[in-house]
């Protein structure tokens, strides 16, 4: 008989495509006589093959079904199932997000919402007042979606600000992402398990990872009674403090976000303050809180591919090979992140080694020192662009 698909402990196991058609052979003997011939040619050999490729079809399809329970395998609406039981919705386009430099008299206002152009002619438009000659500016790009900017290329004016003179972007855009992929959103999934908890480091980067707009989240505690520092740019931590680094999204929901499940009970850690009001409080008086957290500053990443011959390799495909690299860079499980460490050889993987002849793959921030890897600290956010990939020869 036709051996059926097993349910092990190891997962579904389904019978070999010989072992079903032996057994349709058994049942056709069985029905038409011992001596039929057992010709793929007859006819009843074409029956036997179509059925057996049916049969086969089914079983891969109770198999896919089955992977598709467990969340490390799931993909699509099974996927979005099992993200709900968290309370989790898979994450459409975001928009890309650049820091920008204005340049002009001390102090002239930036005001929020004003838009710069890039080369391109996108527009990225302001996400916080900022002035001139002052720290960097927040802007998101108008168009969502993993948009690049290489750096200094957001540099256009649309309307003129007297007492400003120009404005650049000093690093590479931090590239937005299209609709959350399969890998992504499993990722944020398994760092999102705390989401629906309070007062936790888990429970805070769970809230504010499922954001609107957020591109990458960081969140650290300092439970000690003592000031501390971390990451490998030794940022600061006042005693009993929460530190929520965070890139994209809106400076009030992140606020929001972080009172709500980090609590009331210690103090907070950042360069940006928000003044949130306790809406859901049933007192006359709604409380306000001052709560902080980290925007970190875009440091370029760029990327030195060595190969065995760099002029041999057509323009097409140095073009698709940085590409690749920074596709890499900007998604999965290795891509950079704040206080990640970036691993130049994980990004390799995948490059048409034919056409390329890769030898090795180094990062640098500046262009001169370059490294295998870069680890980064809580209060930076890698970011880059094709423009930021050269190819040398070996």
């Amino acid at each position: 008989m036709i051996p059926p698909i097993q349910f092990t402990d190891e997962g579904l196991v389904a019978p070999s495509r010989e072992e079903i058609t032996a057994g349709l052979w058994m049942m056709m003997r069985e029905a038409f006589g011992a001596n039929l011939v057992e010709d793929a040619r007859t006819p009843q050999g074409q029956l036997v093959t179509s059925l057996t490729a049916a049969i086969v079809q089914n079983y891969d399809g109770m198999i896919e079904l089955g992977n598709n329970f467990d969340p490390f395998y799931s993909s699509s609406p099974f996927q979005d199932a099992l993200a709900r039981i968290y309370f989790l919705e898979r994450k459409q386009a975001v928009a890309s997000v650049a820091q920008l430099e204005f340049i002009g008299i001390a102090g002239t206002i930036i005001p929020k919402g004003f838009i710069v152009l890039d080369s391109a002619g996108r527009e990225w438009v302001t996400t916080a007042q900022g002035e001139a000659n002052g720290p960097l500016v927040p802007a998101a790009c108008s168009v969502t979606g993993p948009i690049q900017a290489a750096p200094d290329t957001i540099n256009v004016f649309k309307e003129t600000i007297d007492g400003v003179d120009r404005v650049t972007n000093p690093a590479a855009a931090a590239a937005g992402t299209a609709t959350e992929t399969r890998a992504n959103f499993e990722l944020r999934r398994r760092d999102s398990v705390a989401a629906n908890s309070k007062n936790m480091s888990n429970s805070v980067y769970g809230a504010v990872a499922n954001l609107p707009g957020v591109i990458d989240v960081f969140v650290i505690d300092n439970p000690r009674k003592t000031p501390v520092t971390i990451g490998s740019t030794n940022y600061p931590m006042d005693e009993n403090s929460l530190l929520t680094s965070v890139v994209g999204g809106d400076d009030y929901a992140i606020a929001g976000a972080i009172m709500v499940k980090g609590g009331t009970g210690c103090s907070f850690v950042g360069n940006t303050d928000v003044l949130w009001l306790d809406e859901e409080s049933r007192n006359a008086f709604k409380p306000q809180y001052n709560v902080k957290f980290l925007r970190p500053t875009h440091v370029n990443v760029q990327f030195k591919l060595t190969v065995v011959d760099a002029a041999g390799i057509s323009y097409a495909n140095s073009e698709i090979a940085k590409k690749h690299i920074i596709d890499e860079f900007q998604s999965g499980s290795q891509r950079g992140r704040i206080g990640g460490l970036v691993i130049a050889s994980a990004y390799l993987c995948g490059l048409d080694n034919e056409a390329i002849r890769p030898v090795k793959l180094e990062v640098s921030t500046d262009g001169i020192s370059w490294f295998d890897s870069i680890q980064f600290g809580v209060d930076q956010f890698p970011v880059s662009s094709t423009a930021n990939v050269s190819l040398v020869s070996l």
